[in-house]
């Protein structure tokens, strides 16, 4: 096991000394970077070494020309590399006022070093903070784009002009282009002129209003035409003053067709009633009608719009029987359960004209959101009940007169 380890201990490589150095500065930049901004700060510093050895009094032309270097490792690598740049910066013109004979007092050199040692601080520390706000605001931004671009719904966004400034993944998806072939074009370059300018109508309402709206809005696709519910509203600068207008387009084709469709199975079901022969009826949970067709106007008197709203009890229950309606109707409310449901039954109704007469109804109560819905078939057995009569009128004559 010794050997192994010792073999593989041999066999792995330290890297060089200078990507050593490089991959303990700040990780601001790629390795790359981080190098070409050391070898010219290097070359500066030589660069500056050399031409204080040619000058004949280099002392303050050479003092000022360090600033360079420093001043690139501080803000490249922040207020830690600045220093070191400082004092390797120091040194070199130490040595080249040795080398040259130049004189300068030790207060000179205090001065220079402090001087070097505050710049490449400052100017680090400035950098490290800068450097730490701008990778806060990438990341946010990076964060904002996720978001964007993993919603199905389609975002933009556009300056006053109309030109467009942002557009998400959805929007690149839909219209077949990239985001930055989209950047700074109108609507008129994207879309038929048609399409555009209605666009471009509900962008100039939310400018005006300075408030957000919703709108359909219709676009063509390579499926044909779309529904979209489009919120927009305003973008204020730090002034209070609209710069633009952002755009959430979510696409409700499907929802319309189902309402369509929906709309459409209604009506049917509403002409089917109303072509009924037998009177329809709907009442909700409160007792209110919902629903009343033309046979049931016939049968009563009453036309919809009269009763529509109104309590069912008042309009068609002889007053006697509407203390037993409501407690039938609380009953059920409570229990789930009602004698008179799923079965026909005979009572008296009340016409318009305050007459009653008789009918036969079938009662269905459905669950639907909100609470229960009551519909009921109602014939009027008027006819049928005086037949009935007239037949044990005849029965009883003829009875008589066998007894006879």
């Amino acid at each position: 096991m010794d050997a192994r380890a010792g073999s593989l201990h041999k066999g792995s490589k330290k890297p060089p000394p200078y990507k050593r150095l490089l991959s303990r500065l700040p990780q601001r930049s790629s390795q790359t970077e981080r190098a070409l901004t050391l070898a010219s700060a290097g070359a500066l510093f030589v660069g500056i070494f050399g031409l204080g050895m040619l000058v004949d009094d280099p002392a303050e032309a050479v003092a000022v020309l360090y600033v360079l270097p420093i001043a690139l490792v501080a803000i490249k690598f922040g207020a830690g590399a600045g220093a070191a740049a400082a004092v390797c910066g120091l040194g070199l013109f130490a040595i080249t006022n040795v080398v040259t004979g130049a004189e300068m007092s030790p207060i000179g050199y205090v001065t220079r070093g402090v001087a070097f040692l505050l710049l490449g601080s400052i100017l680090g520390n400035f950098s490290t903070r800068l450097q730490a706000t701008y990778d806060i605001v990438l990341k946010r931004e990076q964060q904002l784009q996720a978001i964007l671009d993993n919603s199905t719904a389609v975002i933009y966004l556009k300056d006053r002009d109309g030109r467009y400034m942002l557009v998400n993944k959805r929007f690149e998806e839909l219209y077949g282009t990239r985001g930055q072939k989209i950047v700074g074009r109108k609507d008129r370059e994207v879309f038929p002129t048609y399409q555009a300018d209605a666009y471009r109508a509900s962008d100039r309402r939310v400018l005006k209003e300075d408030a957000s709206i919703e709108v359909e809005e219709i676009a063509r696709e390579d499926d044909g035409g779309h529904t979209y519910l489009s919120v927009k509203f305003p973008l204020h600068d730090a002034t209070g003053k609209a710069y633009g207008v952002c755009g959430i387009s979510t696409d409700i084709t499907a929802r319309k067709l189902a309402e369509q469709a929906l709309k459409e199975s209604k009506d049917r079901v509403g002409q089917i009633i109303d072509g009924a022969r037998e009177a329809f009826i709907s009442m909700d949970q409160a007792g209110k009608i919902t629903a009343w067709n033309k046979a049931a106007e016939g049968m009563f008197g009453w036309p919809p719009a009269k009763v529509i709203g109104n309590q069912l009890a008042d309009v068609i229950i002889p007053e006697r029987y509407r203390e037993a309606h409501n407690r039938g109707l609380e009953t059920f409310m409570r229990t789930g359960k009602g004698p008179m449901l799923n079965s026909r039954v005979e009572l008296p109704a009340l016409h318009r004209d305050g007459t009653e007469f008789p009918v036969e109804l079938s009662i269905t109560a459905l669950k639907v959101r909100g609470g229960f819905s009551f519909h009921a078939f109602i014939h009027d057995i008027s006819d049928r009940k005086r037949l009935e009569r007239e037949v044990v009128r005849l029965s009883e004559l003829r009875a008589g007169a066998l007894n006879e």
